[in-house]
């Protein structure tokens, strides 16, 4: 027999990489929407323990696919870092922060992310940016200082400095600790790294979940309500991880990570059409820096491996 005769595996059509990469995308721009929305009717400190939910989904799949986890105390560590910070302490400080804020502020908050990441990477590998990544550094954050400062006045107002700090601080720290989530996804491929780290984090929160959630009048909630707190516990936490990864495999990291930079302009754009919210001139001001200084900064910042810029997409 002809050991070439083999017919090679079929690559996946691109329209399927595009749609599995635009499920990501819409379940990332959910999440500052989506909160925003609920919390007013739900307490936000419950919604911010939602890695539980999607714990009992990723363990059961671990077990089942027999996902590989971590096999030494570095990685155990790094583990523990990804978990504590990106999938506890983040939906934890961002649910907390967007009740107190609108959506626009959240999802133009999180778009600085890249930012704090490349600061990271800068500080851990010793690699120096460009002069590029810190003038879209300064620019970026110059328009989280108009985000921050500059807000609207009156009965309307609903966008608060403890909520938009709080979220700034997930977003520093989910950032931050991409570079232990991306050393842990190079060890043991990034989908296995994100169902250990949802499961760890989910196990850790789920007893005082569970106490919190008795208080809670469940049955008083409609169908959007439920609906909404399903996709926020399983959209961006799993299903889109797992899509994310499915399309960075297939598709290419340089070729699909550019979809990333879709979330922050569609979670605005949700924001404005489905709560009502309004784009004031600052927040204008704010959102065209933030854009434009992130641009400057990957033509400048410290050069991720192909591992590492897995793991630079928004996080929920």
């Amino acid at each position: 027999m002809n050991r070439g005769s083999a017919a090679p595996a079929k690559a996946p059509h691109q329209g399927a990489i595009f749609a599995a990469a635009m499920v990501a995308v819409v379940f990332f721009a959910l999440t500052a929407p989506l909160t925003r929305a609920i919390t007013p009717a739900f307490d936000p400190l419950l919604l911010g323990m939602r890695p539980a939910p999607a714990a009992l989904a990723a363990v059961p799949l671990i077990l089942i696919l027999r996902l590989k986890g971590p096999s030494g105390a570095h990685e155990w560590l790094l583990l523990a870092v990804s978990a504590a910070f990106s999938f506890l302490a983040f939906p934890l400080l961002f649910s907390l922060g967007q009740a107190r804020t609108s959506a626009i502020h959240g999802g133009l908050i999180q778009a600085s992310m890249p930012i704090f990441t490349g600061l990271t990477v800068a500080i851990v590998e010793r690699r120096r940016p460009g002069g590029f990544w810190w003038l879209g550094a300064a620019l970026a954050f110059a328009g989280e200082g108009v985000l921050v400062l500059f807000r609207d006045s009156g009965p309307e107002r609903i966008a608060s400095l403890s909520g938009d700090l709080l979220i700034l601080a997930a977003s520093a720290l989910s950032a931050g600790a991409y570079v232990a989530g991306a050393r842990l996804a190079a060890r043991i491929t990034a989908l296995n790294a994100t169902m250990w780290c949802v499961g760890a984090a989910g196990l850790a929160v789920m007893p005082f979940a569970a106490f919190r959630a008795i208080s809670v009048p469940w049955s008083s909630f409609d169908l959007g309500m439920w609906a909404s707190l399903i996709t926020l516990s399983y959209g961006p936490m799993l299903l889109a991880f797992i899509a994310w990864f499915w399309a960075l495999a297939k598709g290419g990291v340089r070729r699909v990570a550019v979809f990333q930079f879709l979330v922050p302009p569609l979670s605005v754009l949700i924001s404005v059409v489905f709560l009502g919210e309004r784009l004031t001139p600052p927040l204008i001001v704010a959102m065209a820096a933030i854009f434009g200084g992130i641009w400057l900064a990957r033509r400048g910042g410290p050069q991720a491996s192909a591992a590492e810029q897995q793991k630079l997409e928004p996080r929920s």
